[in-house]
C-alpha cells in the first residue's frame, strides 16, 4: 500500500480488467437510469391516484416487503461472491450446487415468511395505524416469497459479470411492472391493485430469468445438487452481509416508520418524497459501485491484491468528485427540484431533501470500502459500521423527531449515516488497506468537498446578483430555466476549482479520453465489443 499512497493519488485505468469493469458499469448505468426515470414519473402518477393517505400506506407496506426479504440472512449476496469465484475457474458443477441449494432454501423461506407474516399481521398493522389492508398485506407476503427466487436467478448474472443480461432482464421486468401499475390503478383497484401487480411481476420475473439463465449457461441444471456444507459456508459469509442489509433497513426505512408512529401517515408521504428525491441523487454514484463486488471477487480469486488497491483508489477518487457535486447542487436547488417534480403542494419536503442529501452523500463515499470488502471476502467491515448505524439512527431520529418534527428524523438519519461511514473507512484502512486514512482522506475527499462548497456559494451569489433567476422557481414551467442557469454556474466553477486545487491532472484527462474512446467504440459496435469483453 505504501507505494500507492502518493499525494496526488493518480491511477490509470487498468487494461482488460478496466474494459470489463467499465462495460459492466455502462450497462448498469443504462439499467439504473431506466429505473430512475420510471420512479421519477410514476411517483406523481401514483400520488394522484392514491392520495396522500393511501400513498403513505403503500410506502409502509413496501418497507415490510424489504423487511421480510432480510430473512434470507444475506444468502442473496453470497450468490454473487461464490458464483463469481467459481466462474473464474469455470467450475460449473459448483455453480449448479450453489443455485439448487439456494432454490431449496428460498422455497422453505417463502413458506416460513408467509406464516410468520400472518402471525404478526394484526399488531404490525395496528402499530403503524394501517387499517383495511389485510388483503393487500397477504398478497404482499406472497410476492415476497416469489421475488426472492427471481432475485436469486438474477444474481447469477451478476456473479458471472454479465451485466448486459442482468440489466436487460431488469428493464424488461420494470416495463411489465409499469404497465401493470397503470392498468390496475386506472381500473380503480388502488393499493390492492399495486400489490397484485407486484405478485404478477414477481412470477413473470422468475420465469424470464430462469429461461435466460438456461440460454446463457447451457450447463446449468436444477438436478439434485443440494450441498449442505456449501450452504453453511454461504450463510457464514452472508450473515455479515445481512447485518449490513438490516442497517440499510434501519437507516433508509425506520425513519419513515418513526414518522408514521409519531406524526401520522400523511407526514410519511411528505417524508417519502424528500427521501425518494435524495435517493435519486445517489443513483449514478451507486451505479459506479455496483460492479465492484464481482470484479474484486475475481481479483481476489486471482490473488491480485495490488490491482484491488488501485481499483479502490481510482473508484474512490471519481466517486468522491461525482457525489460531492450531486450533493452540493441538490442542497442549493432542493426547493426548485421538488416544485418541478410534484408542484408547490410538497414544498415542505425541500428541507428534508437538504438534510438527507448530506447524510446520503457521506454514505455513498463509504460505499467503495463496503463493496470491495464484500468482494474480497471481508464483509465484517461493513457489518461493524452497520451495527453502529443500527444503534444510533433510531435513537437519534426518535429523539429529534419529537423536538423538530420530520426534519428531526432526517437530521438523525444523516448524523447516523455520517458516523457509520467514517467508522467503515477507518476499519477498512486499518485492517485491509494497511495505510493511513488521514492520507487518503486528504488526497481523495478534502478538495472535492471544498470545491463543492465554493461552487454552491457561487450559485447563491449568482442568485443574489440576479434575483430574477430565483423568481423563475415560482412558476413550475419556468423551473427548468432556473436549473439550467444554476448548472451553467455550478459545473464550470466546480471543475475549475478541482483543477486549481490539483484534484484532477493530466492522468485524469487521459483516463477520461480513454473512457470516451472506449464508450464511443462500444456504442458503434455494441455486439462486437460485448463479445470481446465477455468472452
Amino acid at each position: 500500500m505504501k507505494d500507492l499512497e502518493t499525494e496526488s493519488f493518480q491511477v490509470t485505468f487498468l487494461g482488460d480488467f478496466s474494459k470489463k469493469f467499465v462495460t459492466n458499469t455502462l450497462f448498469n448505468v443504462l439499467g439504473r437510469s431506466f429505473n430512475f426515470l420510471t420512479n421519477l414519473f410514476l411517483t406523481p402518477y401514483i400520488l394522484s391516484r392514491l392520495g396522500v393517505g393511501d400513498f403513505g400506506v403503500w410506502v409502509l407496506l413496501t418497507i415490510f416487503i424489504y423487511s421480510f426479504n432480510l430473512l434470507d440472512l444475506g444468502l442473496g449476496f453470497s450468490f454473487v461472491k461464490y458464483i463469481s469465484a467459481y466462474h473464474t475457474h469455470q467450475d460449473y458443477d459448483r455453480i449448479n450446487k450453489v443455485i439448487f441449494s439456494g432454490l431449496a432454501f428460498y422455497g422453505l423461506l417463502g413458506i416460513l415468511g408467509i406464516a410468520v407474516g400472518l402471525l404478526i399481521q394484526g399488531p404490525l398493522l395496528a402499530l403503524f395505524r394501517i387499517s383495511h389492508a389485510a388483503d393487500v398485506y397477504f398478497v404482499i407476503l406472497l410476492s415476497c416469497a416469489v421475488t426472492n427466487i427471481g432475485a436469486m436467478f438474477l444474481s447469477v448474472f451478476k456473479g458471472i459479470q454479465r451485466m448486459d443480461k442482468q440489466n436487460s432482464l431488469e428493464i424488461t421486468m420494470s416495463v411489465m411492472s409499469v404497465v401493470g401499475t397503470v392498468v390496475f390503478l386506472e381500473a380503480g383497484f388502488g393499493i390492492f391493485g399495486l400489490a397484485v401487480n407486484a405478485l404478477v411481476s414477481a412470477c413473470l420475473a422468475v420465469c424470464l430469468t430462469f429461461a435466460t439463465l438456461k440460454r446463457v449457461i447451457p450447463t446449468f441444471s436444477l438436478g439434485w445438487n443440494f450441498d449442505s456444507k456449501l450452504l453453511r459456508e454461504m450463510f457464514s459469509y452472508g450473515f455479515k452481509i445481512s447485518v449490513s442489509r438490516l442497517g440499510n433497513l434501519i437507516c433508509f426505512q425506520t425513519d419513515k416508520l418513526i414518522v408514521s408512529h409519531v406524526l401520522g401517515l400523511a407526514a410519511v408521504s411528505f417524508y417519502e418524497v424528500g427521501a425518494r428525491l435524495t435517493s435519486f441523487m445517489r443513483t449514478i454514484p451507486l451505479v459506479m459501485l455496483s460492479a465492484l463486488i464481482p470484479a474484486t471477487s475475481e481479483l481476489g480469486a486471482r490473488q491480485d491484491r495490488e490491482k484491488i488497491f488501485r481499483t479502490y483508489l481510482i473508484v474512490s477518487k471519481y466517486i468522491a468528485m461525482l457525489t460531492v457535486a450531486a450533493v452540493a447542487f441538490l442542497v442549493v436547488n432542493a426547493g426548485s427540484l421538488i416544485r418541478l417534480w410534484l408542484g408547490s403542494n410538497f414544498d415542505q419536503s425541500a428541507v428534508l431533501v437538504q438534510i438527507l442529501a448530506i447524510g446520503y452523500g457521506v454514505n455513498v463515499l463509504g460505499g467503495v470500502s463496503s463493496q470491495i470488502g464484500a468482494g474480497v471476502g471481508r464483509p465484517e467491515f461493513d457489518m461493524r459500521s452497520t451495527i453502529l448505524l443500527s444503534i444510533s439512527n433510531p435513537i437519534l431520529s426518535f429523539l429529534l423527531v419529537r423536538k423538530f418534527g420530520a426534519p428531526g428524523a432526517a437530521l438523525g438519519t444523516s448524523l447516523a449515516l455520517s458516523l457509520a461511514a467514517m467508522y467503515l473507512l477507518f476499519l477498512f484502512h486499518r485492517d485491509y488497506m494497511g495505510g493511513s486514512l488521514g492520507t487518503v482522506f486528504r488526497g481523495i475527499y478534502i478538495r472535492p468537498i471544498l470545491s463543492g462548497i465554493l461552487a454552491g456559494l457561487a450559485v447563491r451569489g449568482f442568485h443574489y446578483l440576479v434575483p430574477a433567476v430565483t423568481a423563475l422557481s415560482q412558476e413550475r414551467l419556468l423551473v427548468p430555466l432556473k436549473l439550467a442557469a444554476d448548472c451553467a454556474i455550478f459545473v464550470p466553477a466546480y471543475i475549475v476549482l478541482l483543477v486549481a486545487l490539483r484534484q484532477v491532472s493530466i492522468i485524469d484527462w487521459n483516463n477520461f479520453r480513454w473512457l470516451v474512446a472506449f464508450s464511443f467504440e462500444f456504442l458503434r459496435h455494441p455486439f462486437r465489443e460485448r463479445v470481446k469483453v465477455y468472452r
